[in-house]
C-alpha cells in the first residue's frame, strides 16, 4: 500500500475534525457561572466599596486573614480593639458557586475571629470581609487557599 500526500491530508483533516468535535463535546458539559447573579447592582454600588477599601488602606495595620491548621483566622487591626465589630465574611469558591459561605463577624477579646474550615471544598476561595467598627465601614478582600 503506497502513501501519498492526499491520504495524508484525508488523516490531518479527519484528526483535525475529531479534535473540534471533542472540543465541543467538552464545552457543551462545561458549567461556567457568573460570578454574580446580580452584578448589576453590585456595579452601581462600587464607589461605596471603593471607598471602604480606601478607609481600611488608611488603618495603622490591615485585615490578615491566614489559614491555621483547621481553621481561617482573620486578625482585626489593633485600634478596633475595644470596638462593636460587626459584619460579614463572604467565602467565594470561583470554580463552584455550591461552596460559597456568608458568615457573620465574631470577634474575641484579642481581635480575631476564627472559622472552621474542615467541612470546606479544598482549593482556592475570595474571601471579602465586610465589617464596621463604631458606624465605620470597612471592606477586606484576599485570596486563601484551603488544603
Amino acid at each position: 500500500m503506497k502513501f501519498s500526500w492526499g491520504k495524508a491530508i484525508f488523516l490531518v483533516m479527519t484528526a483535525f475534525v475529531l479534535l473540534m468535535a471533542s472540543f465541543m463535546y467538552r464545552a457543551a458539559f462545561n458549567q461556567e457561572e457568573l460570578v454574580a447573579d446580580n452584578y448589576y447592582e453590585q456595579e452601581i454600588k462600587y464607589q461605596q466599596q471603593i471607598d471602604k477599601l480606601n478607609r481600611t488602606g488608611e488603618l495603622a495595620e490591615a485585615v490578615r486573614m491566614e489559614v491555621v491548621g483547621n481553621q481561617l483566622v482573620i486578625s482585626f487591626p489593633a485600634e478596633v480593639h475595644g470596638k462593636s465589630v460587626s459584619g460579614e465574611l463572604y467565602l467565594q469558591r470561583p470554580s463552584d458557586s455550591r461552596a460559597d459561605a456568608r458568615i457573620a463577624v465574631a470577634i474575641d477579646s484579642l481581635g480575631r475571629m476564627h472559622v472552621p474550615i474542615e467541612d470546606r471544598m479544598k482549593g482556592a476561595y475570595n474571601a471579602v470581609l465586610e465589617w464596621r467598627a463604631d458606624s465605620v465601614d470597612y471592606l477586606s478582600k484576599d485570596r486563601i487557599h484551603i488544603p
